[in-house]
Order: C-alpha cells, then sequence, then structure tokens
C-alpha cells in the first residue's frame, strides 16, 4: 500500500463519499439508501502499511465489483468490527449479518457487496494478505462470516481496535509500529482458528501443519543458517513437501523467509525505540549477519538503502502525522 496521509472527512454528498474510501481503501461503488440524506464521516491513520478507519455513516450500499479489481494491484484483506448498527456482507455465495460487536473479513482480490439499512459506526482495518498466516484458501472460508463474541479471539480483538479507532493516538509515539503489529498478530490468530473450525478434515490438517511451519520460521528468523531442510526436519516432514506447500501459495521457502526478515528489519528502522541501534546489528538480529549483503537485499527489495529508509521513517514519527483535514463535499 502507498503511504497514506491521516484521513479526516465528513460530506453529505455520495459521490464525494464514494471517492474519498476509494481512494483510502480500494476503488468502490456506493448506492445512497438513506432517501437523500446522505452524511458520512471518516477518520483513519495508516502505519506499516495497514489502514486503520473509524466509519459513520448513514444507510447505503458498498459494491467491489469484478470490473474495479485490477490484478495488478496489491491484494487486501478487509475486517470490519460493527460498533452500532447493522450490516449484511456478500462474498464468494455467502452472506453474514454484521452485528455489533463482530468481526467480519473480507478479500478485496474478489467482489463483494455491503449493505446497511440502519446508520452505522464501524471500525475497518484493511491490510496486505502477506501480512496474516492463513493462505488465501484458507481465509476463502471464512470471508462474509461473522465471528462474533461467543469467538474468544473476537473478545480480544474487538475491544484493541476499538481503542485504536477511538482518536488514533495509539497509532502515535515510539511503541505505534508495536500496536500496528499486535492488532495485526491478533487479527491473523483470529482467522487461523475461524478458519480450522470451518474447514474439514484434510484442509484443517494442512492448515495446521503451515502454522506450525511459519511459527517455526518465524522463532528462528536470527539464525542465518535457517534453511528449507533444517525447516522440514523440524515439522516432520519431507523437504520436498516443504518445497510444494510453499509452491502452492505462489511463492518459495526461501523468498518467505527473506520477506519475514525485510519485514522485521523494516519494522526496527521504523521504530524509536530501536534508534540508537547500528543498521547491522538490526540485520544481524534478523539472519544477515553479511552487512554488504543485507544492503544489496534490501535495496533491491524496497528501492532504497537501509539508512534513508531509517532516516524517511523516523523523520515520519516525529512529526507524527496529524489529521488532514478535507474539506467537505
Amino acid at each position: 500500500m502507498a503511504p497514506l496521509p491521516p484521513v479526516a472527512f465528513a460530506t453529505e454528498s455520495v459521490l464525494a463519499w464514494q471517492r474519498v474510501i476509494s481512494s483510502s481503501f480500494v476503488p468502490l461503488t456506493v448506492d445512497d439508501l438513506s432517501d437523500g440524506r446522505f452524511a458520512g464521516t471518516i477518520r483513519g491513520r495508516v502505519l506499516d502499511d495497514v489502514f486503520f478507519a473509524r466509519l459513520r455513516v448513514t444507510p447505503h450500499e458498498v459494491h467491489r465489483t469484478r470490473a474495479l479489481i485490477d490484478a495488478s494491484q496489491r491484494l487486501f484483506y478487509k475486517v470490519t468490527l460493527m460498533l452500532e448498527g447493522t450490516g449484511e456482507l456478500v462474498q464468494d455465495t455467502r452472506r453474514a449479518l454484521m452485528l455489533p460487536g463482530s468481526v467480519s473479513v473480507y478479500d478485496t482480490a474478489r467482489p463483494y457487496d455491503l449493505r446497511f439499512a440502519d446508520p452505522i459506526d464501524a471500525v475497518v482495518v484493511m491490510f496486505p494478505r502477506d501480512l496474516v498466516d492463513p493462505s488465501p484458501d484458507h481465509v476463502r472460508a471464512i470471508t462474509a462470516t461473522s465471528l462474533g463474541p461467543e469467538e474468544a479471539l473476537t473478545r480480544l480483538v474487538a475491544p484493541l481496535l476499538t481503542e485504536i479507532a477511538h482518536d488514533f493516538t495509539a497509532l502515535e509515539g515510539p511503541a505505534s509500529t508495536r500496536v500496528v503489529r499486535t492488532a495485526v498478530e491478533l487479527i491473523s490468530a483470529l482467522l487461523s482458528t475461524a478458519a480450522l473450525a470451518r474447514t474439514d478434515d484434510h484442509d484443517r490438517e494442512h492448515l495446521s501443519l503451515m502454522l506450525r511451519i511459519r511459527e517455526y520460521i518465524l522463532d528462528n528468523l536470527g539464525d542465518s543458517e535457517l534453511n528449507p531442510e533444517g525447516i522440514a526436519r523440524a515439522v516432520f516432514i519431507s523437504t520436498r513437501h516443504l518445497h510444494a506447500l510453499f509452491h502452492q501459495q505462489g511463492t518459495t521457502v526461501s523468498a518467505w523467509i527473506r520477506e519475514q526478515r525485510l519485514e522485521a528489519i523494516r519494522r526496527d528502522l521504523a521504530d524509536p525505540l530501536h534508534a540508537h541501534r547500528p543498521i547491522s546489528e538490526i540485520a544481524t538480529t534478523w539472519g544477515y549477519p553479511d552487512a554488504s549483503h543485507f544492503s544489496r537485499t534490501f535495496r533491491q527489495q524496497t528501492g532504497v538503502a537501509p539508512s534513508a529508509y531509517r532516516r524517511a521513517a523516523l523523520e515520519e514519527a516525529r512529526r507524527g502525522g496529524g489529521d488532514q483535514r478535507v474539506s467537505t463535499g
């Protein structure tokens, strides 16, 4: 996701609302259900490619049609926590009733429809699909389902998202990247648990194995000798099977390890609490003991040198990013 400025927007125009949510999230169309008395407000912050937003809107419909989906776009999940009002989500031939206190997930790579017959107050979180553990096929099993307070992890996720979206101050200051990481990890745990409960025995075994593999990799990212053979031994499968599992998800073991290491390094470089640490020390912590190799890899993946990335990220953290006021339309 390209960096987005903080959002603060209010309007009584359906077209203006459509423009701002399309630019803040992904391209969408909006239909008014309020008999011409439409009103909507959105406040939001983006940090570490994760967009948190609080929306208060009169009755309306939202559509993500196939024509609006560009295959070249980065792929995202959206999670909605309903605070007030009710809604209906349709995706993958399923229909979910969105009730206060419930969490619903949908995939921006496929069409979906949202209908809100009542005024709503909701928290929406959008994040890249590769930030969570379940594969797209496993998440597909829980799109357009309602994960209510009866789910233990919903009871953990809901208060955190509510607090973050209250005034977004949790996304400011030196601990902001850790807050985002915690939120995404809890959402990932919720999606994994829900997917495990809603898949058949074969898929459940497959997902459980992938979660064990990813957990092992994440626990050992700092080991520069981490390799497919050692990972396969640790989870009691063949190296060939391990490679096949990652191939099914459109990646390789080595590529996924590299992505996770670089993501961890980017987090630490952007974290003011780590500003005193040399870049080489951070790289070594996450499995890159060779400074020149790390620098080349980082530049290839991000387009900038590690030092330039750190300067820009820490400057952004210092600015704190007050709300950008958008004129009402």
